[in-house]
C-alpha cells in the first residue's frame, strides 16, 4: 500500500514539476522577448539538456505567418534559465534541438488586393504586394528600384500598394489617409 501511495505521489510530483518547469520557461520567454500581437505560446516537450542539471524545454510560438519552435534551458530547481543560443564545440545546439521555423501559407484572399491601388495588368505573370510607409526611406528606395523594373517589363509585373504606417498617429498615418482619400 505504501508503494502505491509513493508511486502515485512521485507521478503527481513529476507532472507538477514538468508543468512548473514548462511554465517558468514560457513566463520568462514572454517577459524577455517582444512578441508580435496575437502570438500564442505552447509547451511541446521537456528533456535532459546537454548542460548538466538543466532541462531543455521546447515551446512553439504560433504566429500568423509561421510556427517557430524555441528551446529554452531551465535548471532542475527552476531557478536558473538560459535564453539564447547554446554552442558546443562550434555547433549551435539550440537551433538543432528546436528545429527550423515552419512557414504558414498565406491566404491571398485576406490581402484583398482587388480593392487596393495597383499598377500593371491584372493578368500579369508576377504580382508584387508591397506594404509601405510614406516616411520610410527604405520603402522609397524599394519603390524606385521596382518602378525601374516595371518600366523594363510592363506586361509582366503588377504592383499592388498597401498602406503600412508604423503608428496609428503621426505624419505617416495622416499621409496614408490623405493618399487613400485621393
Amino acid at each position: 500500500m505504501f508503494l502505491v501511495f509513493l508511486s502515485l505521489f512521485l507521478c503527481i510530483y513529476g507532472f507538477a514539476q514538468e508543468d512548473k518547469i514548462g511554465q517558468i520557461a514560457i513566463n520568462a520567454f514572454r517577459s524577455q522577448v517582444r512578441l508580435p500581437q496575437g502570438t500564442e505560446i505552447r509547451f511541446l516537450e521537456k528533456k535532459e539538456s546537454p548542460i548538466p542539471d538543466f532541462y531543455s524545454v521546447k515551446i512553439l510560438l504560433s504566429m500568423p505567418d509561421k510556427d517557430m519552435p524555441v528551446a529554452i534551458y531551465v535548471d532542475k530547481s527552476g531557478e536558473k534559465l538560459i535564453l539564447g543560443s547554446l554552442f558546443i564545440k562550434g555547433e549551435n545546439v539550440t537551433t538543432k534541438e528546436a528545429g527550423p521555423p515552419i512557414p504558414k501559407k498565406a491566404d491571398m484572399r485576406s490581402l484583398d488586393i482587388e480593392k487596393s491601388p495597383s499598377i500593371g495588368p491584372t493578368g500579369a505573370k508576377v504580382t508584387i504586394v508591397e506594404f509601405s510607409n510614406f516616411e520610410c526611406p527604405f520603402c522609397l528606395d524599394s519603390w524606385m528600384k521596382l518602378k525601374e523594373l516595371m518600366e523594363q517589363h510592363p506586361a509582366d509585373i503588377r504592383y499592388v500598394f498597401k498602406h503600412f504606417p508604423f503608428r496609428t498617429q503621426g505624419k505617416a498615418f495622416e499621409l496614408s489617409e490623405i493618399a487613400a482619400a485621393a
